[in-house]
């Protein structure tokens, strides 16, 4: 049995619900695997973000961290595009690197972007967060070019979608490879160990 996430480096909701999914995961080690998607945000958005843009950014943040309690920065790197195709990337490098879901660099991403105001969409950037979690700079930003690794993430946006909603975060549910949506959009930890707990239940009825 597995709970997958449907999540994105750059998705403001996503951060939100980043410490109910470590809640979770911890209080069903053993019992359920947890795994990510991504999701892909803006991936064909070639433009800078404008004014207009940010203040709407910023309106949805202050939404989430009143739902949540995450926390935001409230700012933006003065050049950015939104667009997450590289970041979702790089979590992919990081992936391959260690043959395991690696929440904790999604979540750095995430805390680097929302609440630290920098640019994930930086190689740079993305090469020295992995340092933190033991990457080699130069692999990670070799492998960050790989044409299999576009394609790959590209597949993984397109299957990410055909689950029963578009919209980000989301949790599928997982049993011998039969995939189902479980919760569509925000859940606290509590409302997340509440479902599975249902689905296990019922799995051990069968």
């Amino acid at each position: 049995m597995k709970a997958i996430v449907v999540t994105d480096p750059m998705c403001s909701w996503c951060w939100g619900m980043a410490p109910a999914i470590e809640l979770a995961a911890s209080q069903l080690e053993g019992e359920v695997e947890f795994d990510f998607m991504l999701g892909g945000i803006n991936t064909h958005a070639s433009q800078f973000i404008g004014d207009y843009g940010k203040r709407h950014l910023f309106k949805i943040w202050h939404e989430v961290a009143a739902t949540t309690g995450q926390s935001f920065g409230f700012r933006l790197p003065e050049r950015l595009v939104y667009n997450s195709k590289l970041p979702c990337m790089a979590v992919q490098v990081v992936r391959a690197r260690f043959g395991k879901p690696p929440f904790g660099y999604l979540h750095r991403l995430q805390q680097v972007f929302f609440v630290e105001g920098r640019n994930i969409n930086d190689a740079d950037i993305l090469a020295h967060t992995a340092g933190d979690f033991g990457c080699d700079r130069e692999e990670f930003l070799r492998e960050l070019e790989d044409s299999r690794l576009i394609a790959q993430v590209a597949d993984e946006f397109s299957s990410s979608r055909t689950y029963g909603t578009s919209a980000l975060p989301n949790v599928l549910w997982e049993v011998d490879g039969a995939r189902s949506l479980l919760a569509g959009g925000y859940a606290d930890a509590q409302m997340l160990v509440a479902l599975i707990d249902v689905k296990k239940n019922s799995q051990a009825l069968v």
